[in-house]
C-alpha cells in the first residue's frame, strides 16, 4: 500500500502538545472543585438557603407544592427535556460508531467516544448514589407536608428512618451531562466545547429549577450534582490522558 493510502494517527499528539496548557486547567479545577465543595457542604448541612428558596413554591395553607402536578413542568420541564438530553447521548453513540467506517467522522471519532463514555458514567453514577440516599425530596420531608425528616448532609442514618432516595438531583444530571463534551472537545474543537458547557449548564440548571418548582429537589441537591457530574469528567478526563499517553505510535492504512 502507497505512502499517500495511509494515515499516521499518534495517539498521544493531542495530548502531548498542550502538556503545560492541561497543567494549568489541572490546577484550577482542583482548587475550585475544593472551595465549591466545602461551600456546597455547607449548604446542605445548614439548609437555610434551600428551604428559603422552596419557600417560595410551597402552598402553606395547604401544605403542597402546587405545581408539583403541572402539566407544563411535567411535560416539557420535565420528560420533554429529559427526552433531549438522552437523544444527545443517542446521537453521540451514534456517530461514534459511525467514525469506524466514515472517513469525514474519523478524526471525531475519539472525542465523541470520551463524550458518550463520561456523559453515561455521569448519569449512571449521579443515579446510583440518588438510589442509594438517605436524603428526602422536599415533598416528602414533614415541614412540606410529608412523613420523613430532613436531614443534613453526611447524617449517619437510624434505624427507624425510612431513606429518602433524592440526592442528588438525578434529574438535573440529565442536562449537566453534556458537559462531558466541554472535556472531550476542549483541545480539538475549543469552539464546540463551549457549546457543549453553556448547553450542558443551561439544560442542567432550569431541569434542576424544574424540579425545585415542583418541590421534587432542594437547590443544594441540583448544585451537588454539577459538582459530581463535573469531578467525575474532570477525573475521567485525566485518566484518558493518561492512558493515551502510555500507549505507543501505531499506524493504520486504509484503502
Amino acid at each position: 500500500m502507497s505512502a499517500d493510502q495511509c494515515n499516521i494517527l499518534n495517539f498521544n499528539v493531542r495530548y502531548k502538545v498542550k502538556t503545560k496548557t492541561y497543567r494549568d486547567f489541572f490546577i484550577l479545577n482542583v482548587i475550585a472543585l475544593s472551595i465549591s465543595g466545602v461551600i456546597f457542604i455547607w449548604l446542605a448541612r445548614d439548609g437555610a438557603l434551600d428551604f428559603w428558596i422552596t419557600g417560595h413554591f410551597f402552598d402553606v395553607k395547604n401544605h403542597i407544592f402546587p405545581f408539583e402536578n403541572s402539566s407544563l413542568l411535567e411535560n416539557i420541564g420535565h420528560t420533554f427535556l429529559k427526552d433531549l438530553t438522552a437523544f444527545f447521548l443517542i446521537i453521540g453513540i451514534v456517530l461514534s460508531i459511525l467514525g469506524f467506517w466514515n472517513s469525514s467522522l474519523r478524526s471525531l471519532r475519539r472525542p465523541l467516544i470520551s463524550f458518550c463514555v463520561m456523559a453515561g458514567a455521569s448519569a449512571l453514577f449521579i443515579s446510583f448514589l440518588k438510589a442509594t440516599s438517605i436524603h428526602a425530596c422536599p415533598w416528602d420531608i414533614e415541614m412540606y407536608g410529608g412523613h420523613l425528616p430532613w436531614l443534613p448532609l453526611f447524617t449517619q442514618l437510624t434505624t427507624h428512618i425510612v431513606p429518602g432516595h433524592c440526592w442528588p438531583g438525578g434529574h438535573a444530571s440529565g442536562g449537566f451531562a453534556l458537559v462531558a463534551g466541554y472535556f472531550s472537545f476542549k483541545e480539538d474543537r475549543p469552539a464546540w466545547a463551549r457549546m457543549f458547557l453553556i448547553t450542558g449548564l443551561v439544560f442542567g440548571f432550569v431541569m434542576g429549577f424544574v424540579q425545585i418548582v415542583r418541590g421534587a429537589h432542594f437547590l443544594s441537591h441540583n448544585l451537588w450534582t454539577l459538582w459530581l457530574v463535573w469531578a467525575l469528567c474532570f477525573v475521567l478526563d485525566g485518566l484518558i490522558r493518561y492512558i493515551s499517553l502510555k500507549v505507543p505510535k501505531r499506524q493504520f492504512c486504509y484503502p
